[in-house]
């Protein structure tokens, strides 16, 4: 008798017990928690969200205009311009998942897309973040190749080269949702809106920073220096050859590409300390939306380093805009910019920087 009523007790129990767990989830996801973790101020949240939906709709359009205009004109179509257009197309990605989905949880005030979602912009944000990390730090070796390995460039081929670093920058981050824990890796924080890895995968954690993170700007940064004191060896007769305007043409490219791994770590870097130092989330909420608005803002920045840097594609822009004034003053320039260093890439690196400039003939010197 005794066993026959704790059966029938049994199934009440169970659904009392799943309500319970249901309305704890609810209860977490909306931020309706007391003590440390405690959630952003409405003031907070709403001033990040219209910045943050501000950035958001700059960089999809600034990315997609960039896109645009290099792949439907072909003096654009070089191999500079296909990293760009990579890059370009990864922070339209991150910017239409990450950014939209994190903009969605600061105007609700809450995160409503549940466990799974949450896991997976955790896992987005580290796939997109490694992929741009990886683009600049392969293009550094392209760089490296193209200015002080020039002669070697000519002989690779070009094609080969460029798959494979668009490839490899997305397959080196995606080998890490290669994990049997996938879907079980994250916890809600509602301090922060978002889900983080659990504690207990510290070294997936470990592995993301040093294999996303600080290899491909060691790489980066052995390559930049290596062009740069390859550079400043390069004499002065050199400069004053018709080698001039490759040099200037290419220190510019690599400066812009340098300038793109600034924005990103600038972007990301401060998120990360705060994130080192403060791993019982004991900072304050508010401070977290700041620095997740500035890396926001961060990831919507690359195409005014693409304009400002790079005369052709500013003017291209300008152009397709219907802003032809704006181009006025630069035309002449751009004329004799392409005419010194060409329409596409195979012009701008057909010399080699450490070849020696031409000797001058007895018949050439002038009597003294």
């Amino acid at each position: 008798m005794s066993s026959l009523a704790t059966e029938k007790a049994m199934p009440a129990f169970s659904l009392v017990e799943e309500e319970n767990l249901s309305v704890n989830q609810t209860e977490m996801f909306s931020g309706n928690t007391t003590g440390k973790n405690v959630g952003p101020s409405p003031i907070a949240l709403n001033v990040g969200a219209v910045i943050m939906l501000l950035a958001l709709l700059w960089g999809i359009f600034a990315n997609a205009l960039t896109s645009t205009v290099i792949l439907m004109q072909r003096d654009l179509k070089n191999i500079t311009n296909i990293f760009i257009v990579s890059l370009c197309i990864n922070d339209i990605i991150n910017l239409s998942i990450n950014n939209l989905l994190v903009l969605v949880s600061y105007f609700m005030m809450s995160w409503t897309m549940g466990a799974a979602v949450c896991e997976m912009i955790m896992h987005f944000a580290v796939l997109l973040m490694g992929s741009s990390l990886w683009h600049t730090g392969l293009i550094s070796i392209h760089r490296l190749i193209v200015v002080v390995f020039n002669n070697f460039y000519k002989k690779i081929s070009k094609r080969a080269y460029t798959i494979f670093v668009l490839v490899a920058a997305r397959v080196v981050p995606m080998l890490f949702l290669i994990t049997p824990h996938l879907g079980e890796m994250s916890e809600y924080q509602p301090k922060l809106l978002r889900c983080l890895v659990r504690r207990e995968h510290g070294l997936y954690t470990m592995l993301v920073s040093v294999v996303l993170m600080m290899l491909p700007s060691v790489i980066l940064i052995v390559c930049y220096v290596a062009i740069f004191v390859k550079v400043h060896q390069s004499s002065s007769a050199f400069r004053a050859t018709r080698k001039r305007e490759w040099l200037r043409r290419e220190i510019q490219i690599t400066k812009m590409f340098g300038m793109v791994f600034l924005l990103i770590i600038f972007g990301y870097l401060p998120y990360g300390i705060v994130r080192f130092i403060d791993r019982r989330l004991e900072f304050s909420a508010d401070f977290y939306v700041v620095i997740s608005v500035l890396y926001a803002v961060a990831n919507s920045c690359n195409p005014i380093i693409y304009g400002v840097m790079d005369r052709r594609i500013r003017h291209s822009c300008f152009r397709a805009l219907g802003l032809e004034q704006h181009c006025l003053k630069d035309g002449q320039k751009l004329k004799e910019g392409t005419q010194c260093n060409g329409d596409n890439e195979t012009n701008t690196e057909a010399v080699p920087l450490n070849s020696s400039p031409p000797k001058k003939s007895p018949s050439s010197r002038s009597d003294v």
